[in-house]
C-alpha cells in the first residue's frame, strides 16, 4: 500500500522532498560572476575617458546584483521554512547562518562601495573626473577588484552550501521525528542543565506542527481507501 510510514518504523522514506537551492545559489553565483568579469572587462578595454562611464556602470550593476540577491535570499528562506515544515529541524537550524551570508555580505560590500564613492565625490568634488582616469588607481579598478574579491568569498561560501545540500539530498533521510532526534535530553518536555529554553519551545512547536500536518495526511488517504473499499465491495444497482 501506498501508504507514508508510521512514525517509528524504518522504511525508506519514499517521500522525501530534496531542497531544491541548489540552482538557486548557482544562478547567484554566476550573476556575482558574470558582474565581476564585466568590470575587469572594462577596467581593460575601456578608453582613459571612458572610465568614469565604465565606473558608474559598475554602480548600476552592483544596484542590480543587491535586488537580486534580497530576491534570492527570499527564495532560499522560503525552500528552508518548507524544509523546517516537512519536519527537517536540524538540517534547517545547521543551516540557517550559511543562508543568510549573501546577503549580509552583499550588502557589506555595497555599503563600502557607497561609502567610498561618497569620500571620493566629497574630496575631489569637481576634480572627480579627472582621478577617473588615472590608470592603477581609478574607480572602475577598485571597484572591479571589490566585486572580484567578492566573487571569491561567494564562491566557498556557496560551494561548501551546496556540497552539504547534496549530501542532504543524496541521504534521503527520515524527518526529524521519525529519526527519534526528539529522544534523550531534546524531546517535548525534557531539557538538560542550562539548556537553551527558547530552542526547546521551538523545537516543540516545530514538532507538534510536523506530527499535525502528517496525522492530517495519513487521515486523509484512510479517506481515501475507505472510499476505494466502499467501491469495490459495493454491488451494482
Amino acid at each position: 500500500m501506498d501508504l507514508e510510514p508510521v512514525l517509528g518504523e524504518e522504511n525508506g522514506n519514499d517521500n522525501f522532498r530534496p531542497l531544491k537551492t541548489i540552482p538557486v545559489f548557482s544562478f547567484h553565483l554566476l550573476v556575482s560572476t558574470m558582474i565581476s568579469f564585466i568590470g575587469v572587462g572594462m577596467a581593460i578595454v575601456f578608453p582613459e575617458n571612458k572610465r568614469c562611464e565604465a565606473y558608474f556602470l559598475m554602480l548600476y550593476l552592483r544596484a542590480i546584483f543587491w535586488v537580486v540577491t534580497l530576491l534570492f535570499d527570499h527564495v532560499i528562506k522560503y525552500h528552508h521554512d518548507k524544509l523546517r515544515m516537512n519536519g527537517f529541524h536540524d538540517f534547517h537550524r545547521a543551516t540557517a547562518v550559511h543562508k543568510s551570508v549573501p546577503f549580509y555580505l552583499v550588502s557589506l560590500w555595497n555599503t563600502a562601495i557607497m561609502t567610498i564613492q561618497t569620500l571620493m565625490q566629497h574630496y575631489y568634488g569637481e576634480d572627480f573626473g579627472e582621478h577617473c582616469i588615472q590608470s592603477f588607481f581609478s574607480p572602475i579598478v577598485y571597484i572591479s577588484a571589490f566585486s572580484a574579491l567578492e566573487t571569491g568569498i561567494l564562491a566557498v561560501i556557496h560551494g561548501f552550501y551546496i556540497a552539504r545540500v547534496v549530501r542532504f539530498n543524496r541521504a534521503r533521510p527520515l524527518p526529524d521525528a521519525m529519526r527519534g532526534s526528539f529522544e534523550s535530553g531534546s524531546s517535548v518536555g525534557l531539557t538538560q542543565r542550562n539548556a537553551d529554553v527558547a530552542e526547546l519551545l521551538e523545537k516543540q512547536a516545530d514538532l507538534i506542527s510536523f506530527l499535525q500536518d502528517h496525522n492530517l495526511r495519513l487521515n486523509q488517504r484512510l479517506m481515501q481507501m475507505n472510499s476505494e473499499v466502499r467501491t469495490i465491495t459495493l454491488p451494482p444497482s
